[in-house]
C-alpha cells in the first residue's frame, strides 16, 4: 500500500488512540475534531512515531538498516532477497521500508500539528512542549533521511530527484505530493535538525532523540551534501559532539559491543522490550537470526580486514553457526547503532580528506585505530591518490555492518579521476541509476505527482 493511502486508512478510529499503549501507531487526522487536547495525548502521539523502530515483522530499522549498505557494496551477503546484490537487475519494488518510513513521518507530523496547537499552559513542565515538538521533528527527519538516501539522487545537488518531504499529516486532500529537489531536500533536513538542536532535550537516553544526537546527524548530513563550507562545518560540529560531556567514546572497541545498549558512546538505538526479545527467535528477520547465521561478511571484507584487531568482531563460529559478534549479543536484543560518537572521527577524517588535508584526515583515523589496538598510519606513506580508499577502508573496519555507511561513503568519496569510489569497488556498478532503489509501484500508481527514478520506469 502506498505512502499516502496506507497512512490514511484507519484514521476515523482516532478516539481509540487516546487509550492506546506505546505499541500502537496512532491513526492520523482526517477529521478535524480528532485533535490532541491534553499533554498526555501529545506524549502518546509522539510515542506513535517510534513504533516502526520496534517492529519484528519488517526489519527496515533493524537488520536491514545495518546490512543493506554492506550488501550493496559487497561486504556482506546472505539473508535478504529484496534486492539484487549485484545491482545488475535491481528491482527492489518492496514497499515495506517505504511504508514504515511513511508511518513514522505521518505519526511525527500528527504529533507536531497537534502539540503545536496546545497552549503552553497545558504542560506542567514549561520545556516539555518544545521537547515533544523537537523529538517528533527528529523522527520525521529520521524517516525522510532514510528515503532520501536510498531513493534520492543525494550526490547531485542539481538533481530534481530528491526526497518526498511531507510537512503535513496525509489525508485525502493531499494524497498527491511531488518530490523535492535534492538541494531543497538537504535544506529541509537541516532545518529539522536545527530545530531539534535549538529545542530538544539534553541527552539522557539512547532511546529518545536529543540535541546531541541531532548535532551528530547534522555533521553526517553536511558531509553528504559536501561543499567545502559544509565539510568545514561538519568537522566543527563533529568536534562539539566529541567534546560533549553527555556521552564519551568507549575505551576499547570491544567495550562498544560488550556493553550493548549501555555503551557510553551510543547516541540512538531502538528500544527492545522483553516481549519483543522473546519473539526474536521465531522471526527470521530479527536481529538475533540475521546476525546469528543468516548474514555473513564476504570474502572481500575478510580480505580487507585481514589481521586487523577489529576482524574478530565481524565473524565467529558459535554452536555451528557463523555469527557477527559485534551485532549478535546474547539477550536476543541486537543493538542497532543508528549513531555513536566515535563515528564523528570518521566524519572528520572524510571531511579533511575531501578538503585535501591528508595529515588531519589520518590523525582522525588514528584515534580509532589506536583505540582498536592497531598501529597508527603514517600520513607521509599514503599517496594523495590513495587517501580516499584509505578513509573508506577505515569506515568499513570501524562501523561496517552497523548502519549501511559503507555504501554511502563509497558514493561520496572519489577516486583519482574524480568519480565515486563505488565504481572501483563494485565492477557491476556502471551507471548512477544503480545507486538508488526504484520507488515502489504502489506509490507511483496512487501518487500522481511522484516521479520514478530513471531506469525503473517499466517496473
Amino acid at each position: 500500500m502506498n505512502y499516502n493511502i496506507k497512512n490514511i486508512v484507519g484514521t476515523l478510529f482516532f478516539i481509540c488512540m487516546m487509550s492506546c499503549d506505546i505499541d500502537e501507531i496512532p491513526p492520523h487526522s482526517l477529521v478535524k475534531e480528532n485533535a490532541i487536547t491534553t499533554a498526555a495525548q501529545a506524549e502518546q502521539a509522539l510515542n506513535g512515531a517510534f513504533v516502526p523502530l520496534e517492529s519484528l515483522n519488517n526489519s527496515t530499522f533493524a537488520a536491514d538498516y545495518a546490512t543493506s549498505g554492506s550488501q550493496m557494496i559487497g561486504l556482506s551477503t546472505g539473508g535478504f532477497d529484496s534486492f539484487d546484490e549485484q545491482l545488475l537487475e535491481n528491482e527492489f519494488t518492496s514497499s515495506n521500508g517505504w511504508n514504515q518510513c511513511a508511518d513514522m513521518v505521518n505519526s511525527a507530523n500528527f504529533a507536531i500539528e497537534g502539540t503545536s496547537a496546545l497552549p503552553d499552559a497545558t504542560f506542567s513542565n514549561p520545556d516539555r512542549k518544545n521537547e515533544i515538538l523537537a523529538q517528533a521533528t527528529f523522527m520525521r527527519f529520521f524517516a525522510q533521511y532514510y528515503i532520501f538516501r536510498y531513493y534520492g539522487q543525494h550526490w547531485d545537488l542539481s538533481s530534481s530527484l530528491g526526497g518526498l518531504m511531507r510537512r503535513a499529516t496525509a489525508d485525502l486532500s493531499n494524497a498527491n505530493h511531488a518530490r523535492e529537489t535534492v538541494a531543497d531536500t538537504y535544506t529541509m533536513l537541516l532545518e529539522d535538525l536545527d530545530f531539534v538542536i535549538a529545542n530538544g532535550p539534553e541527552f539522557s537516553t539512547p532511546y529518545r532523540p536529543s540535541k546531541l544526537l541531532a548535532k551528530a546527524f547534522k555533521a553526517e548530513v553536511l558531509l553528504m551534501r559536501g561543499n567545502d563550507a559544509d565539510l568545514e562545518q561538519a568537522i566543527m560540529i563533529a568536534q562539539e559532539v566529541l567534546n560533549d560531556p553527555g556521552r564519551s567514546m568507549a575505551g576499547t572497541y570491544r567495550a562498544v559491543f560488550d556493553n550493548g545498549f549501555e555503551s557510553s558512546e551510543l547516541l540512538f538505538t531502538r528500544y527492545v522490550d522483553d516481549q519483543l526479545a522473546r519473539l526474536a527467535g521465531f522471526n527470521l528477520d530479527s536481529m538475533l537470526n540475521i546476525f546469528g547465521g543468516l548474514i555473513f561478511i564476504s570474502e572481500a571484507f575478510e580480505d580487507l580486514l585481514g589481521s586487523d584487531l577489529r576482524a574478530p568482531f565481524y565473524k565467529e563460529e558459535v554452536d555451528d553457526k557463523i555469527t557477527t559478534p559485534k551485532m549478535f549479543i546474547g539477550q536476543d536484543r541486537g543493538v542497532v547503532f543508528y549513531m555513536r560518537t566515535s563515528q564523528m572521527y570518521l566524519v572528520q577524517a572524510e571531511a579533511h580528506a575531501r578538503l585535501n588535508r591528508k595529515d588531519a584526515a589520518i590523525a582522525a583515523i588514528n584515534v580509532l585505530r589506536t583505540r582498536a589496538g592497531e598501529t597508527p598510519l603514517v600520513a607521509s606513506s599514503i599517496s594523495d591518490n590513495d587517501l580516499s580508499i584509505t578513509v573508506y577502508n577505515e569506515i568499513a573496519k570501524e562501523i561496517g555492518i552497523e548502519k549501511g555507511e559503507e555504501w554511502f561513503a563509497a558514493i561520496r568519496l572519489k577516486n583519482a579521476s574524480g568519480d565515486p569510489l563505488v565504481f572501483d569497488l563494485k565492477s557491476e556498478v556502471t551507471s548512477i541509476n544503480q545507486l538508488v532503489w526504484p520507488i515502489p509501484g504502489s506509490e507511483v500508481e496512487f501518487n500522481q505527482l511522484i516521479q520514478q527514478n530513471p531506469g525503473y520506469e517499466d517496473l
